[in-house]
């Protein structure tokens, strides 16, 4: 068992590595691989909240049967800055009447840097593009895991919040 628990503590120090610039340290926020208490669980008034970001939902004028955007923005706050070596990706839940358009072509619900869905935008924030078709009018609830990562001049924060956006569908 505490071989076990060394290991599992070895392996989150390693994940929580990656993504972290020369000189800065990173910062376990909760369980490794789950979301803060507070990215997960505090209400806000948008997407996603954390103590040091929060994510913005933006969609794009939605049609049935039509591609649609939603823009993810993640916000640093205080003294944080959004991590420009972190490899930012979100992962789409399944959705009734949704079709993602992800450039993966193994998982169609997968957005990330690698594949272009991430942009910085500026020191304080990026916005990752969710493309997705509804299949009908009304509203579509679009939601996931969002992998981010934020860093002030001490550490990085890495963390997965779940995100929830309802787009109205024409």
């Amino acid at each position: 068992m505490l071989r076990a628990l060394r290991t599992a503590v070895g392996l989150s120090v390693v994940v929580l590595l990656v993504g972290c610039a020369k000189g800065e340290h990173p910062v376990a926020q909760g369980a490794a691989g789950a979301p803060t208490s507070s990215a997960s669980s505090s209400p806000c008034a948008h997407a996603a909240c954390s103590d040091h970001f929060f994510v913005e939902a933006a969609p794009g004028g939605c049609a049935a049967g039509a591609p649609c955007d939603l823009q993810l923005k993640v916000v640093a706050t205080g003294d944080y800055h959004i991590n420009d070596d972190y490899p930012y990706r979100f992962k789409a839940d399944e959705a009734p009447g949704v079709a993602f358009l992800g450039s993966d072509p193994a998982d169609k619900g997968l957005f990330s840097k690698s594949t272009g869905d991430w942009q910085k935008t500026e020191t304080k924030a990026g916005v990752m593009k969710v493309r997705f078709t509804p299949a009908a009018a009304g509203p579509q609830t679009i939601a996931g895991t969002f992998k981010v990562s934020v860093c002030s001049a001490e550490n990085c924060l890495l963390e997965q919040p779940k995100v929830r956006a309802v787009v109205a569908t024409k």
